[in-house]
């Protein structure tokens, strides 16, 4: 590398804060694990809520209590399988919406930033150091590059501030390779 320092300027807006929420909503340890209490549990008690359901309806269909448990026991079952299917949406949605009304304000997340990438870390607008302790990875998304720092925090730098994609490719090598540098020294 030529240079000790990275610079870059960029300007983040409403939709960089909403695509890192996204981003972290997708690939955080508590959304998976929510996921898998839908999957794994709340699935099959809804499934078989359904059935159980549909069966009673059918062994004993002219009582009125009868009908009331069964169509119980369908309403769970229908709601679980749409809560199912519409649960990541709705989320996102709600991601989506909580983002905007907080971000929308004027605020030091939203406007023009400064980065300096250096072996001591990344400085933000000449005041604000992540060091590189704090950093646990480096990702890509189509539309933006996410330096994670502990705990749920990013550097968002989106791929917009750079002049091609070769361009942000080399970026990201490049503050990988200071990373990989900071934690053999660390």
């Amino acid at each position: 590398m030529a240079t000790n320092t990275i610079n870059l300027k960029c300007e983040l807006n409403v939709e960089d804060a909403i695509a890192w929420n996204e981003y972290y909503l997708e690939n955080s340890a508590q959304w998976k694990k929510n996921w898998k209490l839908i999957r794994f549990l709340f699935m099959p008690v809804m499934v078989i809520c359904f059935i159980l359901g549909v069966i009673y309806l059918l062994v004993n269909p002219l009582y009125l209590s009868t009908l009331i448990a069964g169509g119980i026991g369908i309403f769970l079952g229908g709601g679980g399988f749409l809560y199912y299917f519409f649960y990541p949406n709705t989320m996102r949605r709600r991601i989506r919406k909580t983002a905007k009304k907080a971000y929308s304000y004027r605020n030091s997340f939203i406007g023009s930033h400064q980065y300096a990438v250096s072996t001591a870390g990344i400085v933000d607008n000449d005041n604000d150091l992540v060091k590189w302790t704090a950093v646990e990875d480096i990702v890509q998304t189509e539309t933006h590059i996410f330096i994670l720092v502990r705990p749920k925090k990013a550097v968002i730098i989106p791929k917009r501030a750079f002049a091609d994609s070769a361009a942000a490719e080399r970026f990201v090598t490049n503050v990988r390779n200071i990373f990989q540098a900071a934690q053999k020294t660390a």
